[in-house]
């Protein structure tokens, strides 16, 4: 035995401290969780989600960016509000109208008419506006205090999702990562709350200090949602994704760069009219104190004071705004056209003919094919809870129905030639294909046909009622 060895710890507390430093090595899941968190936190993904809606809500960066060092210098800072137009735009062109349900059960189809009311088909409005701004939306499906289905939005920069796939079309889990005002006392606070959402249900934090610590407040765990009292969760994470496009590139990363030029310059051009007077007095040996005494001269006697050989002149200013007026519609041509939606103020739209139109109209036209796509996917997946919810209350089962979604657009159209279309199709189409292409179609007319010919029904069958009576007192006048 050497001398060494007499010192050396022996073989299984050398093993302890290799085990100890092993697990101390390992990273734990709420370690994993926070480090996503304060990634997530800092990502560019999600400063583009604020910037996307602070552009909307008409606050650009030059409201903070344009800044003049001189006192007298005019400091204008001009916002024009383009994101919130284009962004309305194509939400009014897409998403205006009910969208239409496709589907054979009829039973099927009173129940999607009857869960898509105008509350729902407004968050999904909600839930489109959101992401053109931001790229990507969420919607939550819930069960309410009263027992029934509904959907809430999550702010999407409060969403971490981890995505099962490359193409992020399913969802393994996701955070949500929120501030809540609260009150100490009467000390108003704010704190960071982060709810984890998975398979086997929700874990509730609180991130204080860098740290995650449980939630004993919102109850630590729970199940994904209650009927009565006992707890259920689905079978797929309760999140509904709505993407702008493929990239979840939100509009403002398009145009922001042209709005910031296009604020830019015609604040400069404003503040260039505000600083530059229409003209400047020229003066040649005054015979006055100062400044101010001249112009106090002029305005009381229309007239000023010279030394010997004085003079007062005029001097003409001119200011050429020319260029900037060009680089400014030159600018937001560009906006519409990489904004991709229409510029109302051209003049050549107000007797553009249909097919004009459509022209002018196929850059919104493409971009809302994208949306569509995108949206049509997702409200498949509302129906997936939709029908599970009906299966798990009802004990109706339409989870293999199928569902063909279209969403009904407000096209642009020149009504005459679209009413005449419709009277050269009488006799190659069917009615009700050519009632469908009516400018003035909607689903009310089938009620009101419904209506009307029942009321000819009626009338024809009085009109016949009288016609027999009358025949038959005839034959028996006839026969007296």
């Amino acid at each position: 035995m050497l001398l060494e060895d007499l010192y050396r710890p022996r073989w299984h507390e050398r093993m302890v401290d290799v085990i100890t430093d092993m697990v101390d090595g390992v990273i734990t899941d709420d370690e994993v969780m926070l480090q996503e968190i304060q990634k997530w936190l800092n990502s560019d993904t999600r400063k583009n989600m604020l910037t996307g809606e602070r552009y909307y809500l008409n606050q650009p960066d030059i409201l903070e960016d344009k800044v003049q060092p001189i006192d007298w210098k005019s400091n204008q800072k001009l916002t024009h509000d383009f994101v919130k137009k284009l962004v309305n735009q194509k939400i009014g062109y897409l998403l205006s109208k009910e969208p239409s349900f496709g589907t054979e059960n009829e039973e099927f189809h009173d129940v999607l008419t009857d869960r898509f009311d105008r509350g729902l088909l407004k968050k999904i409005k909600n839930v489109g506006k959101e992401a053109i701004n931001k790229g990507i939306a969420y919607l939550y499906p819930y069960i309410s205090e009263t027992g029934r289905l509904s959907f809430t939005k999550f702010p999407s920069e409060q969403i971490i999702p981890n995505w099962a796939d490359n193409e992020h079309m399913e969802v393994l889990s996701f955070c949500r990562v929120y501030e809540e005002t609260y009150y100490d006392g009467r000390q108003e606070k704010i704190r960071t709350k982060v709810e984890f959402y998975h398979e086997n249900g929700i874990q509730f934090f609180l991130l204080e200090a860098g740290k995650l610590i449980p939630d004993v407040e919102a109850g630590i765990e729970a199940p994904h949602f209650y009927i009565g009292d006992t707890g259920h969760n689905w079978e797929k994470i309760p999140l509904i994704h709505f993407k702008y496009n493929e990239e979840e590139q939100p509009l403002i990363d398009s145009i922001k760069e042209l709005i910031d030029n296009y604020n830019l310059q015609a604040s400069t051009n404003a503040d260039l009219l505000a600083d530059t007077p229409n003209f400047i007095y020229k003066l040649v040996n005054y015979g006055g104190q100062d400044l101010a005494e001249f112009l106090s001269d002029l305005q009381k006697y229309r007239a000023v004071k010279t030394d010997e050989n004085g003079d007062v002149d005029k001097l003409q200013a001119d200011i050429r705004t020319e260029a900037v007026e060009k680089e400014l519609d030159r600018n937001r041509n560009s906006i519409y056209e990489f904004g991709r939606g229409v510029d109302t103020r051209d003049v050549n739209l107000r007797d553009a003919s249909g097919v004009a139109l459509r022209f002018r109209y196929s850059d919104l036209d493409m971009d809302c094919n994208i949306l569509e796509a995108e949206f049509q996917s997702s409200i498949e997946h509302m129906l997936w809870f939709i029908t599970h919810y009906y299966l798990m209350t009802e004990g109706q089962d339409f989870t293999e129905e199928s569902v063909n979604v279209v969403f009904n657009r407000d096209i642009i159209i020149s009504e005459p030639e679209a009413i005449e279309s419709c009277e050269k199709s009488v006799g190659i189409l069917d009615d009700k294909t050519i009632r469908e292409n009516h400018p003035w179609y909607t689903d009310a007319v089938e009620e009101r046909l419904k209506q009307q010919k029942a009321e000819e029904e009626r009338a024809y069958a009085e009109y016949a009622d009288e016609f027999s009576r009358k025949q038959a007192e005839d034959v028996s006048d006839d026969g007296e």
